[in-house]
């Protein structure tokens, strides 16, 4: 393959497109005149970035005249420069401590569990107590303090009061100079932290739950909370299913809801994340249910704390950006924010290069993240002074350039896919009690590990067989239209739908599946298939029912436990975004549909290089764009009868490469 020419000029890329460095604080800078902020912030500019993610100083946080005028002065500042600034609301995280003023302001705000204790006679007990002491609250890596319970409906009304409206009333209007504001993992918090423990059994809680509960539900919560901890019989699925859908529905309510609210009145968008975004089990913990809460911001948002893209695609951590790229997407917008770090890397001291930063941010950007602002070590020393995770200008601007590229071609077009995937949490949490032990620990249900191991090893096993797909709730999909053989829920379409292993849905999840499969949809499935209403027992044999009629459907495919009998299947009907000869599990591909090109992302996500043919399943005039250098090149491709077109690929270890059929 020939090699990409070298762009020689600056790329007119505007300042929307660019990653932002978020700087804790303006007296972090060693000059904090007017004349030190310009030059510390032509010097961001020089690096490729479009602004800051910044704050109050965390010093008296929020108490000192001189650091709010310290904050407004370097704000307009950088407005006068052309960079963009976003809010970041907290001192450290988690958000909403502001600090500790909101549990000054209301003191009976903080976080409170339910336990079950059990007494000398076997007699169950249900008390509040308080979430600190091995919780998130003193197991972060911040600092310990109280943290303010989600669920209480006075929290995000006090957070506000002290935090977005001072930024306000200082930076009037706000809506001139303020972008966003970013809240940092917010987050039930009644799990536990340190391993080889064994801690009380503890759901999240608030007085309000039992008469939210009636009023929601429809039944009283008091006499079934046992079902919440232990096992007890068939009507826990309905219980569980309930009461963690209302857990989700509040959080999203009253905290997220009320930022979002609040920022929309002043003309400002709402961004942040949430705490354990990894894993089904730890996003019921922690906040009930994240899609909920995802529809409460403008730009929802992820965090990803390693740099390292084989571990990104070997664990867990490639469901973050693909669980809130899904969400955004279903609610029709197109950004998704990332707090980016290499974190991981700097404590393993394994730091990551400039080259697995890219490959990072493009396996982000697959996932459907647009927007990153970086907690990468930017220095000013002389680069002979740099360590081990320091990065000149020179060097930073080597990734924030790359960051660009990609930024402006995923915010001009839309990703493209045809597959959904069906997020089954309530079928986890129809499984789910408390742990005695570790978060970091295995859950001791058999059937939770497996639910929660099975679905994110579906989700890896396709995209390592090319196989795209959208992660759709089942609120989501209920809204679902039917239209010829496909499914429209907004603007998205699918034709094709995967059930991962699992046993308890909703019932109009089901009549969706059941209208859509007798159109002539596919639906792929695994052995373990529907058989239990979330609704409860009475409703199980409708369930049953409506499973018996679908699987009479030729368009249904089952296809057993295996991890990858599902993406050979997909591949097989034409789902998989491009055929890779020889194979290979670690080349990452995206498809961006405009007007009038398709534009293929492949993503070597390993540490060696590839080199093959790749089939797209389009026709056209073929042109490669390096997003490393911005460098193009058409290139010769052979086309088929069957309306594809096939281009030789080499790509070195972590790079990318966008393919554009025109």
């Amino acid at each position: 393959m020939k090699r990409f020419p070298r762009r020689r000029a600056r790329e007119s890329l505007p300042n929307s497109n660019r990653p932002l460095q978020i700087v804790h604080g303006l007296d972090q800078w060693p000059d904090t005149t007017d004349a030190g902020l310009r030059e510390r912030l032509r010097a961001l500019q020089d690096a490729g970035l479009g602004g800051i993610v910044t704050n109050v100083s965390f010093k008296r946080y929020l108490r000192d005249p001189a650091a709010w005028r310290l904050l407004c002065r370097g704000v307009r500042l950088a407005h006068a420069a052309g960079l963009r600034v976003w809010i970041y609301d907290e001192e450290g995280y988690p958000s909403p401590a502001a600090g500790g003023r909101v549990l000054e302001r209301v003191p009976s705000a903080e976080a409170v569990g339910l336990v079950r204790r059990v007494d000398a006679r076997g007699r169950a007990r249900h008390q509040v107590t308080r979430l600190y002491e091995a919780t998130h609250a003193t197991e972060n890596f911040y600092q310990k303090r109280a943290c303010p319970n989600l669920l209480d409906p006075r929290t995000a009304p006090a957070f506000l009061a002290v935090t977005h409206d001072r930024y306000a009333r200082l930076l009037r209007p706000i809506a001139r100079y303020v972008e966003a504001f970013f809240t940092d993992e917010p987050a039930l918090i009644a799990t536990y932290v340190p391993k080889d423990r064994d801690y009380p059994l503890t759901i999240p809680w608030h007085p309000r739950l039992p008469a939210e509960f009636q009023k929601r539900k429809g039944y009283d919560l008091r006499p079934q909370l046992d079902r919440l901890f232990i096992h007890t019989g068939p009507h826990d699925r309905r219980v569980r299913c309930d009461f963690w859908d209302l857990v989700g529905e509040l959080c999203a309510e009253d905290f997220f809801g009320e930022l979002q609210r609040w920022c929309r009145r002043h003309r400002v968008a709402s961004s942040g994340h949430l705490l354990g975004e990894e894993t089904m089990v730890w996003q019921t913990m922690f906040n009930g249910e994240p899609f909920a809460c995802y529809r409460r911001f403008d730009f929802p948002g992820i965090d990803m704390i390693t740099s390292d893209p084989e571990k990104i695609l070997a664990k867990d951590y490639f469901m973050v950006a693909k669980i809130a790229g899904s969400a955004a997407r279903l609610q029709g917008s197109r950004r998704v924010m990332c707090e980016i770090s290499d974190f991981f890397g700097i404590m393993d001291k394994h730091h990551a290069s400039i080259e697995q930063m890219q490959c990072t941010a493009g396996l982000l950007f697959a996932g459907g993240v647009t927007d990153l602002r970086s907690y990468y070590t930017l220095s000013f020393k002389p680069e002979a002074e740099l360590k081990d995770g320091e990065f000149s200008p020179r060097v930073y601007r080597r990734y924030t350039e790359f960051v660009t590229r990609l930024n402006a071609r995923f915010t001009a077009a839309t990703i493209a896919n045809r597959v959904a995937v069906l997020y089954p949490i309530r079928s986890l949490q129809a499984h789910y009690t408390p742990s005695p032990r570790s978060m970091y620990e295995p859950h001791p249900d058999a059937d939770v590990r497996f639910l929660d191991g099975a679905f994110t090893d579906l989700c890896r096993s396709l995209l390592r067989h090319q196989v795209d797909y959208d992660v759709v709730d089942e609120a989501s999909l209920a809204r679902g239209r039917v239209t010829g053989k496909s499914l429209a829920i907004g603007s998205r379409r699918y034709d094709a739908l995967v059930l991962p292993p699992l046993d308890t849905v909703r019932q109009p999840t089901l009549r969706v599946i059941e209208r859509w499969i007798a159109a002539g949809g596919d639906v792929i499935a695994h052995d373990r298939v529907p058989a239990f209403a979330a609704e409860g027992p009475g409703h199980d044999e409708s369930v049953k029912a409506a499973w018996d009629r679908i699987r009479q459907f030729p368009t249904l495919i089952a296809v057993g436990q295996q991890s990858d009998a599902c993406a050979v299947q997909l591949q097989a009907l034409g789902y998989a975004h491009c055929q890779l000869a020889p194979r290979s599990p670690s080349i990452v591909v995206a498809r961006l549909s405009g007007k009038r090109a398709s534009t293929f992302l492949l993503i070597n996500a390993s540490s060696r290089p590839y080199a093959g043919r790749c089939r797209l399943p389009v026709r056209g005039r073929v042109t490669l764009h390096d997003p490393a250098t911005g460098g193009s090149r058409p290139v010769a491709a052979r086309r088929t009868k069957d309306r594809t077109v096939t281009v030789s690929l080499k790509l070195a270890a972590f790079a990318s490469v966008f393919v554009e059929v025109r």
